[in-house]
């Protein structure tokens, strides 16, 4: 009998073992042929580390404070982080499913039993105390690793969520430096603008004397003036332009406006050079941390896949309690009133309408999505290293046509001082040779303020110093 009770269920598994229909899962695209294209497209490397903490490097410890309070308190970044706890306390309920669960209950009930019941006089009739209490136990087998995938799905989605705060820490500490940046370069043009400033209310002291001796008519004035009011309408423009910034530190840190009455001007070290190191550029995909959360849902994805597929298969399932159940209070926990009970159950899933399947294409979609996904972060994170760095060649190009460019407008300045001095000419040309320079000055600051934006958007698409071992070893 039991012989023939096992044959079944053997055929039984066997017959369901083929139903899982076949699946077309989208493949993520090759860490080799990323490694390959890149080196095929980036021939300079540094030895140097990227650090996590990159933003020290540019020696003000102001920004530092900034930055460090941002990643502390920020609330967009909070936000993330209690994802993150959740996603943990998900992973330890799934993980408490693969011990048995064992429940107590008591209870006292009062009943009146009926005449024309079951129950014969005198308990047909009467009113008794039940009194009764049991220890439970249910535990389903995992024959198909469904509770093991769920708990590998919920690891994967945590660490995902992980790899979303260092996403955020750096796209914050980024647009933080980089707006940052903008504004050491406003005040460094505030100046020149108020050197230039200087130079053209002494050409207008020089113009007013030749006009008071009827040298020159009211509109050499009236220039000097108008180049004043566009000088003074640049100021104001860049003063109005480092409030915008400062409000967007404090938007971007969680700082209320009170914050920006703390800020002073920034003291920036120009000699900060960022490294490009060759670990990180050949390993692309372990150093961002936008394409870890790809990879880790992708990962969750692949799965929760598997967990689907146990659904089409047979389980087994126990149950068992252990309890007293008595009328009589003083019989209560007496061996005659002790209630064991234990039980088997297997499901079969035999027909459901497509049910299932239809919930497998389900998760076999959701992860092609997520393999896509990916496979775009990838692309994405490698076109940007490769394009970032032809644009810095490129600036750096325009950098020294523009050092040429400033040589030649100096030049001009010293010969025209020479002419001054040796009193070929008047001080005019002079003046006006160094409003050029001045221009000069302002538009080398500008590029400065490019070199920077770009070396801050290189060292985010590097990852900012990110490996997703931390990631890993922080949910161990």
């Amino acid at each position: 009998m039991y012989a023939k009770i096992l044959a079944a269920l053997f055929f039984s598994l066997f017959i369901l073992s083929g139903c899982v229909p076949k699946i077309d899962k989208a493949l993520p695209i090759s860490e080799g042929s990323v490694r390959s294209d890149l080196e095929k497209s980036i021939v300079e490397f540094d030895d140097k580390k990227l650090v996590k903490e990159w933003w020290r490097g540019y020696g003000d410890p102001q920004l530092d404070k900034i930055i460090d309070e941002t990643l502390a308190k920020a609330p967009a970044l909070k936000s993330i982080e209690a994802r993150y706890a959740q996603a943990n306390s998900i992973i330890e309920s799934v993980q408490s499913r693969n011990l048995p669960h064992i429940s107590a209950n008591a209870s006292v009930l009062r009943e009146r039993f009926s005449e024309n019941h079951i129950f014969p006089p005198p308990l047909g009739g009467g009113s008794y105390n039940q009194y009764q209490n049991a220890l439970a136990l249910d535990y389903d087998f995992d024959f198909w690793n469904k509770r093991s995938s769920h708990i590998s799905a919920a690891v994967n989605g945590a660490l995902a969520q992980r790899a979303t705060i260092e996403a955020t820490r750096l796209s914050l500490s980024s647009a933080i430096c980089e707006t940052y940046l903008s504004w050491n370069t406003d005040e460094k043009k505030l100046g020149v603008l108020t050197a230039m400033e200087q130079t053209n209310r002494e050409e207008l002291r020089i113009v007013e004397k030749q006009y008071r001796l009827g040298l020159i008519d009211a509109v050499a004035i009236n220039d000097k003036k108008s180049s004043r009011l566009q000088i003074e309408q640049r100021t104001e423009a860049l003063k109005r332009s480092i409030e915008g910034k400062k409000e967007a530190i404090c938007v971007l840190g969680g700082f209320l406006p009170s914050y920006t009455q703390t800020l002073r001007a920034p003291r920036i070290n120009d000699a900060f050079v960022l490294p490009l190191p060759k670990e990180v550029m050949l390993n692309l995909i372990a150093h961002r941390p936008d394409v870890a959360v790809a990879k880790y849902t992708a990962l969750s994805k692949s799965h929760t896949i598997e967990e689907t597929k146990a659904e089409f298969y047979p389980n087994i399932s126990l149950s068992g309690l252990i309890g007293f159940t008595s009328f009589n209070w003083s019989k209560f926990l007496d061996h005659s009133s002790f209630t064991p009970s234990a039980g088997i159950a297997l499901s079969l899933p035999l027909l459901d309408w497509g049910e299932r399947k239809a919930h497998l294409q389900n998760s076999v979609s959701d992860y092609n999505a997520s393999v896509y996904e990916y496979n775009g972060a990838v692309i994405k994170a490698a076109n940007e290293v490769v394009v970032l760095l032809k644009q810095s060649k490129y600036l750096e190009s325009q950098r020294q046509l523009h050092e040429g460019e400033m040589d030649a407008k100096k030049a001009n300045m010293v010969i025209t001082h020479k002419q001054l001095l040796q009193g070929f000419s008047t001080k005019l040309p002079y003046l006006a040779a160094e409003k050029i320079v001045f221009e000069g000055e302002i538009e080398t600051l500008s590029l400065i303020e490019a070199k920077s934006s770009l070396q801050i958007a290189l060292i985010k698409a590097l990852g900012g110093g990110y490996t997703d071992q931390e990631d890993t070893n922080a949910s161990r």
